[in-house]
């Protein structure tokens, strides 16, 4: 699985780089959004999007344009979550945040441009039935019924338990896993059944992939991880590890993969790919 992200990346990347060097951005916008977008990241919902497309019989290159969307949005979460009126980190992907190398109104303009570059995108692509509905996927996950949403709950957080805590992730994090892999899957002719098994799927990946990231953030280093540590001890948020410490959080990340996996446990050979994907992710370091 690890060879199989890579390979996507080096697909992925050039793809985003043609987008970002056709949108007209004046400098220094565009070598913000360049700076936000290009070089890094594990381009997971990239992956997912493509491996959504493979599961509903098409390939990687009939759904570009979504990944590309899907990506934009996500950097454009970061620039923003990065701000200081926000989790105020100066860290990200083993660089300075966008806010500390370009100043906190042109990042503010980047996570702008790089959301309506999305948009842009979806528009110029959404030319079948089911590309529209692909797009109308990533529209409605991107906003106040899923990430932006979940961002907000984030923000003004006062959850004190876990359930709490799975609204947050599950609009903060779990929303565009879910755009990425069920748009692919739109945009080849999945059928309704099959896109809520997926949604299910990557729902519950989200939950693990944040838990995981809770762990992370006071089991790893700065040099591992690419970003600030303990920033959400230093925010006083309560997090999984919090409630259950860090052997309970490894536990509860454990039994959403389990549910992810039980999820998709009815397609056999079509969900191979995303099987392995989220046995990969349960073990991750970074």
């Amino acid at each position: 699985m690890k060879e199989f992200l890579r390979r996507c990346s080096e697909y992925f990347e050039p793809e985003l780089a043609t987008v970002l060097d056709g949108c007209g951005a004046p400098e220094p916008l565009l070598s913000a959004m360049k700076y936000a977008a290009l070089g890094g990241g594990k381009r997971l919902r990239p992956a997912l999007c493509f491996l959504g497309a493979e599961f509903a019989g098409g390939r990687a290159e009939d759904v570009v344009p979504f990944a590309v969307a899907i990506e934009s949005i996500h950097c454009y979460s970061l620039v923003h979550d990065d701000l200081p009126a926000m989790d105020d980190d100066t860290l990200r992907r083993g660089k300075p945040t966008v806010h500390v190398a370009y100043g906190e109104g042109m990042a503010v303009l980047c996570g702008d441009a790089l959301l309506n570059l999305a948009y842009e995108t979806l528009f110029a692509a959404a030319n079948t039935p089911e590309r529209v509905t692909a797009a109308g996927i990533i529209a409605k996950c991107a906003g106040v019924k899923g990430m932006v949403g979940g961002q907000c709950l984030d923000l003004g957080s006062d959850a004190r338990d876990a359930d709490g805590l799975l609204r947050v992730y599950y609009g903060k994090t779990s929303a565009l896993l879910k755009a990425a892999l069920t748009s692919g899957a739109a945009a080849c002719g999945a059928s309704a059944a099959e896109l809520d098994d997926l949604a299910a799927y990557a729902e519950n990946l989200g939950a693990a992939f944040q838990i995981k990231d809770d762990i992370l953030d006071v089991t790893s280093t700065t040099e591992v991880l690419g970003k600030d540590i303990n920033s959400d001890t230093d925010n006083g948020k309560v997090t999984f590890v919090t409630l259950f410490d860090v052997d309970g959080a490894e536990a509860e990340a454990e039994r959403y993969g389990r549910e992810a996996l039980s999820a998709i446990s009815g397609y056999g050979d079509r969900s191979a790919k995303l099987t392995a994907l989220c046995e990969y992710l349960a073990g991750r370091k970074y």
